[in-house]
């Protein structure tokens, strides 16, 4: 699923994996690899990403409840 909202993201950017790649520091293969899924990104990755893409990122903790 994140794979499909980082190309989302990208492509909203109008950018190819290449000049995302770039803007990130990251090559252009793991972006396509975040995007096809065959690997996950790192929490600082995301955040780039959304960052270059235009996106700013809302984390929110949720309270779980222990048994």
């Amino acid at each position: 699923m994140i794979g499909m909202i980082l190309k989302n993201m990208r492509l909203s950017a109008n950018l190819t994996q290449m000049q995302l790649g770039k803007k990130v520091g990251l090559a252009d293969t793991t972006i396509s690899s975040y995007e096809r899924e065959n690997s996950n990104p790192t929490f600082d990755n995301i955040i780039k990403i959304a960052k270059v893409c235009g996106y700013r990122l809302k984390v929110m903790d949720r309270e779980r409840k222990y048994n």
